[in-house]
């Protein structure tokens, strides 16, 4: 039994490995156009788009709607964009609400608690997921 659950583990690392390296080159146009909105804390918001999008590849969650922050309106419905960039232009307009006030009360606060007290991360579960997915943008696409 040892030995089947062992060979699973490695079988379902290696093929999530796979997934990252296969979408690396959408990951990093994504990542690029995240920073040329002028977005803040651009390797943090590329993790929440890894995150709640699947590493871009899902096919059941707010992605097929351009949504790559998993942004809900009323009802708990994903909101719809018409494009991945109208998203990132609502990203940077939620931020630019939010993160100066913040920052300015919090100066020496992480993003992820920034996360927490906008409403966006409603635990330590979601920081939990999402540190390292964060790391693995740090190593493995251009800053």
């Amino acid at each position: 039994m040892r030995k089947f659950l062992l060979a699973s583990l490695l079988a379902l690392s290696f093929f999530t490995g796979h997934s990252q390296v296969k979408n690396k080159v959408k990951l990093q146009a994504m990542y690029d156009s995240i920073k040329a909105a002028g977005i803040r804390e651009p390797a943090f918001v590329m993790g929440q788009c890894i995150q709640e999008t699947g590493w871009m590849a899902c096919k059941q969650c707010c992605l097929r709607y351009h949504n790559l922050f998993g942004f809900y309106i009323k009802g708990n419905k994903c909101k719809k964009f018409s494009s991945d960039e109208e998203c990132i232009k609502y990203y940077k307009t939620w931020q630019d609400k939010r993160y100066p006030k913040w920052a300015a009360k919090h100066p020496k606060g992480t993003y992820y608690d920034f996360l927490k007290h906008a409403g966006y991360a409603t635990g330590d579960k979601y920081t939990r997921e999402l540190k390292p997915k964060v790391e693995w943008v740090k190593k493995n696409l251009i800053l």
